[in-house]
């Protein structure tokens, strides 16, 4: 007999420019690797797009962090 689970304890969601809402629940995953992986994968899927990879309510990752992050390392000089 096969157990589905209901809870997970990763969440991957897509939220609108505003980030009023959950615009789509992408996953649930239990496992970190694979949520990460799966966060990874959305955030090539929908680039561009907030999405967040959660813990209940803590932040793990973020698309728009990561897009700063990213644009802060190939403009160093912007930062001055």
């Amino acid at each position: 007999m096969t157990t589905t689970s209901t809870h997970f304890t990763f969440r991957v969601d897509t939220w609108p420019p505003g980030g009023e809402s959950i615009v789509e629940h992408v996953a649930g995953v239990g496992d970190y690797q694979v949520a990460l992986a799966t966060f990874r994968a959305a955030c090539q899927r929908w680039p561009g797009a907030p999405i967040t990879l959660r813990q209940g309510a803590r932040v793990i990752e973020d698309s728009l962090r990561l897009a700063w992050s990213d644009k802060d390392q190939l403009y160093p000089a912007a930062k001055r």
